[in-house]
């Protein structure tokens, strides 16, 4: 395996590429338990997920906490369920794609591995120990944590910092176009996902796995 092509670390995203999930699952789950006059499935997603102004926005980047972040659902929806109900309903949405996981520990076997995730602190505590590929990663980065989403460069700056790689040295792997080009900005090399075999190939061409 060619080992002079300047690459030092690999970083992976975690949903919908190494977990797959789907948000609508919490909706429903949530919905099932809110007030009738409050029963509309679309603005519950909306007020969660809505890419400029959904909640989660804010607890993905740790500006709110868990507890607070439940109370703030709860006091609009009025759940019905207490936050040790709320935080299994909340989490349990990922399986993994195990061929994926199996390229991450193709490339770590070449070249240093981590996460790099908008994610929030409650799916993070269940991820990471639901899935052992993560805890064989060499770190994590992760919104909460450095209070930065993708695309915003302050993210990716702290995935250099955690690698301690040049931006030249650096490869990213995620799902989304925006987040990939976010990285090639900031002069790293991103590959946006398709699929495992799409990835593969790519690792692949870069002397990175066989």
């Amino acid at each position: 395996m060619d080992r002079q092509n300047g690459i030092k670390a690999v970083f992976f995203d975690l949903g919908k590429v190494i977990l797959k999930f789907n948000h609508q699952e919490i909706v429903d789950r949530l919905f099932s338990r809110a007030r009738p006059e409050d029963r509309r499935p679309e603005g519950l997603f909306e007020y969660l997920f809505d890419a400029k102004d959904g909640l989660c926005n804010l607890y993905d980047e740790g500006g709110i906490t868990s507890r607070d972040f439940y109370s703030e659902i709860d006091s609009r929806f009025r759940l019905g369920a207490a936050y040790e109900e709320f935080v299994p309903l909340w989490n349990d949405i990922f399986t993994e794609n195990a061929e994926v996981s199996s390229l991450v520990r193709q490339v770590r076997e070449a070249r240093p591995v981590y996460l790099l995730s908008n994610i929030n602190e409650l799916h993070w505590e269940f991820v990471k120990v639901r899935f052992p590929v993560l805890s064989g990663m060499d770190g994590w980065v992760l919104s909460y944590e450095v209070k930065a989403k993708k695309p915003n460069p302050a993210i990716y700056e702290a995935a250099l910092a955690k690698a301690g790689a040049g931006a030249g040295e650096t490869v990213f792997i995620d799902d989304m176009d925006e987040n990939t080009a976010a990285a090639d900005r900031c002069g790293i090399r991103g590959i946006t996902f398709r699929d495992a075999a799409q990835a593969r190939e790519s690792l692949k061409a870069l002397g990175l796995v066989e």
